[in-house]
């Protein structure tokens, strides 16, 4: 009784998370149900590549799809028996499809565990038992229902980008609230185990999709200033774990630019739509030495390509940069693109139970609406705010968390949308969705921690 006593809050989460598994198990079909889109191809042939050779990172997709999808490089043997064109108008009905099973198997045990992880990882770090259950539900069917969880049937890399992340999300909380709370951060035998678990899974997240490699440069940005605090001086495993992200973030840089993946013609595709019909516009890139297509489609025009894969990245960097009005003018006129139902368009859903009421309970917890923006950063700078203010260790771990997940949904999300026009929807689809998450993963603990307030000060 004692135990039931002393954990009874705990139990009743496990017993959600538990319900909520059967139920994601049953009501979606048997989890081999896959379906193709227009660039599984792709991720079947890259995947032929040895896992010990360079081109596993430089080739056409990156390492971590390369490593799943090498259950499926056959094309005699793993034919593709179900594929969704919806941009024709075609949903399939998903198959079992012969080696394709093994891969979307992995994405589904991956979502599982990842939303109930991530849920769980939460609720531990919080106070009151109310928010602790509630947040642990509300994340779970976060992922559980068909706006999150259908994608995870699809052959494309979107499920992996939200589930690892919630892996990595889950596994950053633990490690940096002992990191916080610790006289000696990182000196512990399971405080290195976390961080070198938490490198693997983030590196393995980080080579999902080629956006995810800003990642980096923005975790290191946000570790530089602990070295001015004293106790994180003397971390060997921190400063070993800089250069390890520093030399990944060099591998992946490399790799982008030698296999020509993100220029060659995701960026040339933005330089047709948002370039080249402004004469203005035309000017600012001469600058940067821009030549005349020699054909008016850029997949005939050899010279022109060569100069984009050279120059295009550092000159539309630059343009994005100095013309902020161009950033948001073009973000505001889209903003029903931002704030889209993002439920998948690739098969038919019938055979998915209770769907209509999964989908409203799945509205509640993935608001489609543009207070989703305001308030991520209304609830990121109030942590920041309150950090400043009151100085104290759980404060300043959650902002930490909270600027660190903030700045990689935001910084994948304008890389996205401005980095490739052509199928634009799915491609801002997961950092879209990291926004909507960071809502539900740091409000409650704002909430949590302003209750606790309020009860220690007796108001």
């Amino acid at each position: 009784m004692d135990f039931i006593k002393k954990h009874f809050v705990n139990l009743i989460i496990l017993l959600i998370l538990a319900v909520g598994v059967y139920f994601r198990s049953a009501w979606y079909g048997d989890l081999r149900l896959s379906v193709a889109n227009a660039e599984t191809d792709s991720y079947m042939s890259s995947a032929q590549s040895s896992i010990f050779s360079w081109e596993i990172f430089s080739g056409q997709r990156l390492f971590t799809t390369n490593l799943i999808y090498k259950f499926a490089n056959d094309p005699v043997n793993c034919p593709i028996t179900s594929y969704g064109k919806p941009g024709i108008g075609e949903e399939a009905e998903r198959k079992i499809q012969g080696c394709f099973d093994k891969v979307v198997l992995i994405q589904n045990y991956l979502s599982i565990f990842g939303w109930c992880f991530l849920g769980w990882m939460v609720a531990n770090k919080l106070n009151n038992p109310l928010i602790k259950i509630f947040a642990a539900t509300a994340i779970m069917l976060f992922g559980f229902t068909p706006q999150i969880a259908e994608w995870d049937s699809v052959l494309s890399p979107e499920s992996l980008s939200l589930s690892m992340f919630a892996i990595t999300l889950g596994l950053a909380l633990e490690l940096v609230f002992r990191a916080g709370a610790s006289e000696k951060p990182l000196s512990t035998r399971m405080e290195k185990f976390l961080l070198i678990a938490l490198l693997i899974v983030f590196l393995l997240w980080v080579f999902v999709r080629d956006v995810h490699l800003y990642a980096i440069p923005i975790t290191l940005v946000l570790l530089a200033p602990l070295f001015l605090v004293k106790k994180f001086r003397g971390a060997n495993a921190l400063r070993i774990a800089v250069v390890v992200l520093l030399f990944f973030f060099a591998i992946g840089y490399l790799s982008a630019r030698e296999s020509l993946r993100a220029t060659r013609y995701p960026l040339m595709n933005s330089l047709d739509e948002y370039i080249w019909p402004h004469p203005s516009r035309v000017e600012f890139f001469r600058k940067f030495g821009m030549p005349d297509k020699d054909a008016p489609s850029y997949f005939d025009a050899p010279i022109y390509q060569a100069w984009a894969d050279k120059n295009a990245t550092k000159a539309y960097a630059a343009f994005l940069a100095t013309h902020p009005g161009f950033v948001v003018t073009t973000l505001w006129a889209n903003i029903d693109l931002l704030i889209a139902n993002y439920a998948q368009p690739y098969f038919l859903t019938y055979d998915v139970k209770n769907r209509d009421s999964l989908s409203a309970i799945g509205e509640m917890v993935n608001p489609e609406s543009g207070a989703a923006y305001l308030l991520t950063f209304v609830v990121t700078l109030a942590f920041l705010l309150q950090m400043v203010t009151h100085k104290t260790t759980t404060l300043s771990i959650w902002a930490w968390l909270a600027i660190w997940a903030y700045g990689i949904a935001i910084a994948t999300l304008l890389i996205s949308y401005f980095g490739d026009t052509a199928g634009l929807r799915r491609h801002i689809m997961p950092s879209v969705e990291l926004v909507r998450l960071h809502l539900l993963v740091f409000l409650l603990p704002f909430l949590d921690l302003s209750l606790k307030t309020k009860t220690s000060t007796g108001a």
